[in-house]
């Protein structure tokens, strides 16, 4: 599977962090359905991605479920607000999508790892830019792409993304109704 936020993720400088959860951290295999993170509790975890897809959901005020994001094989997962301020649940559900493999560690040994030193506090903040400029050029993208456009991009960025999550998950993930990535789908056929 490609990496979906592969610009985003591969910050030579993360790789250090990666190194250190895979070395002092515990694998585990996320089954179909599984979840990793629950919106309103508190996940004192983070993750690296060993091999897999884990899909983050929120539901609204009025009981709908959204479709908000994804992490895949060679990424980072958690929750960033818990992160950043540790008595703060999670804002999302995170699932795993198919069986995924991830190495986790608490946030709490990750935060130990991040005050080692001026070099290891510098590696938390180009995660926390990392997660800013990928959520920023989504923003950017609902506000300045059509809906094809969007499309096209996931797919470029995602081919075999249809393999493993249906159209209506990704109408939900685009904003739109399933009926629209239909008739996208129908057009690009033609």
């Amino acid at each position: 599977m490609k990496e979906f936020n592969l610009q985003f993720a591969n910050h030579p400088k993360l790789e250090q962090l990666k190194q250190f959860i895979l070395e002092h951290g515990t694998y585990i295999e996320l089954k179909k359905g599984e979840l990793f993170s629950i919106q309103g509790k508190m996940n004192h975890r983070g993750a690296y991605i060993e091999n897999g897809l884990l899909r983050y959901t929120r539901v609204d005020e009025r009981g709908n479920i959204h479709i908000v994001g994804y992490t895949f094989s060679g990424e980072f997962t958690g929750s960033l607000c818990t992160l950043i301020a540790p008595n703060q649940p999670s804002l999302v559900t995170i699932e795993a999508v198919c069986d995924t493999r991830i190495c986790y560690m608490l946030y709490s040994e990750v935060e130990n790892f991040f005050a080692t030193n001026a070099e290891t506090m510098q590696i938390k903040c180009i995660l926390v830019e990392q997660s800013y400029l990928l959520m920023y050029h989504r923003l950017l993208d609902m506000h300045c792409k059509t809906t094809e456009e969007q499309y096209l991009d996931l797919l470029d960025r995602c081919p075999d993304i249809q393999e493993y999550i249906t159209l209506k998950e990704i109408a939900s993930f685009l904003q739109v109704t399933p009926e629209t990535i239909s008739r996208i789908r129908r057009k690009l056929r033609k």
